[in-house]
């Protein structure tokens, strides 16, 4: 039981994180492109707002799921297989050479994120 609490203490902030990583990402993408060695065009730029907005929109979700006395599992589940998908398409844009090995440590630390998520998933679903 206490693992839970220091599980979900991570979770939040994984969840703040991905917030403010989604906001610098939606209003200073070209910051965020160069240092994973992105390349910087008017359509790179455009595309990668929209995926920090979706950034704020699943850590929202997350930090949303996890406050209160509620359990909200299905909100939870799909933060888990959101951050699977990231971590999946970030590695592919490594191995496609769109972005730099700098990048596997964002896959990374999504990967471990969902990872945690699905944890706690499967703990408020005993």
């Amino acid at each position: 039981m206490v693992y839970r609490n220091y599980l979900k203490i991570i979770l939040k902030i994984i969840a703040v994180l991905t917030i403010i990583s989604g906001l610098v990402q939606m209003f200073v993408p070209d910051f965020v492109l160069g240092m994973i060695g992105g390349e910087i065009t008017g359509s790179t730029l455009h595309f990668f707002g929209i995926i920090g907005m979706f950034m704020v929109m699943f850590g929202g979700l997350l930090l949303h799921a996890l406050s209160g006395d509620r359990k909200l599992p299905v909100a939870v589940l799909w933060c888990g297989l959101q951050k699977f998908g990231a971590a999946v398409a970030v590695s592919l844009a490594v191995g496609r050479g769109l972005l730099s090995w700098l990048a596997l440590g964002v896959a990374g630390f999504d990967l471990l994120s969902g990872v945690l998520i699905m944890m706690h998933w499967y703990a408020i679903n005993k």
